[in-house]
């Protein structure tokens, strides 16, 4: 599936996010997936400074230090860079944006077994602002999720409010108050496309299974090549664990961030 319907276009408009079911076949989606198995399984010594940064959590399980997510790769890795910009994808990305687009982020979340949940927040309360003002967020499947290993839950509606709160803060108790979060389990090769400004959250993995997801990051290209500017500021503000100094701390918001 390339095309976005009108149906899905109004949906998307009402609720602030879209599920596309089956979106990637099982080829496209194992070629995906093994590339981030590719990430997931080096060492931590193994991450170069300066090139993609890998960030680590404490597990919930047996308190060891354990891969959380993965940024800045799509120039690091041919068959992401390849993804991010291929036709398959922008012709979703440009029809639910409205204009042409550029990347301005990229991650992998691999939520492993022991992974800590994400508090209810939008993506643009990390001052996204100050590089753009609309968002279209891709979430690929790499895995099946379910309620069990933490899959995405979404609140419809609440983005056209757009920012909630102060940024840099979680979002304010009399807003969460009206909000009524609901799990969308997925299944490998599932998208889900969503605003920079859809309040979202997920629960801990209490499975024995790793739950990874990938997710893009899109802005208006007529709003610039925000990118390195935003990862610029990331590695200065918030490094990968193998660029911290001894005394570094993690921000409030480092869950989400």
């Amino acid at each position: 599936m390339e095309e976005i319907t009108h149906k899905e276009l109004e949906s998307f408009h009402k609720n602030g996010f879209l599920i596309i079911r089956g979106f990637y076949d099982q080829n496209e989606i194992e070629k995906i997936r093994s590339w981030v198995y590719d990430y997931a399984d080096k060492k931590p010594e193994e991450w170069e400074s300066g090139k993609e940064m890998a960030y680590f959590e404490t597990s919930k399980n047996d308190g060891t230090r354990i891969l959380a997510r993965i940024e800045n790769f799509s120039e690091h890795h041919e068959g992401f860079k390849n993804l991010m910009n291929s036709e398959k994808l922008m012709k979703c990305v440009e029809s639910l944006l409205g204009n042409k687009a550029v990347l301005f982020k990229e991650k992998i979340n691999f939520k492993k077994p022991g992974g800590g949940g994400f508090r209810p927040h939008q993506d643009q309360i990390s001052r996204w602002e100050t590089y753009a003002k609309d968002f279209l967020n891709i979430l690929i499947s790499t895995d099946d999720s379910n309620i069990e290993n933490g899959c995405i839950e979404l609140t419809p509606g609440f983005y056209k409010k757009e920012l909630l709160g102060p940024v840099d803060s979680p979002i304010p108790e009399k807003w969460l108050k009206q909000m009524e979060f609901k799990p969308f389990p997925l299944k490998k090769g599932d998208v889900v496309l969503f605003d920079g400004y859809a309040p979202h959250q997920s629960q801990d993995n209490k499975s024995a299974n790793s739950r990874s997801n990938v997710y893009l990051t899109y802005n208006s290209i007529y709003e610039g090549d925000q990118r390195t500017k935003y990862f610029t500021r990331k590695r200065k503000e918030l490094p990968p664990d193998n660029e911290r100094e001894n005394d570094f701390k993690d921000s409030p918001l480092h869950d989400y961030k």
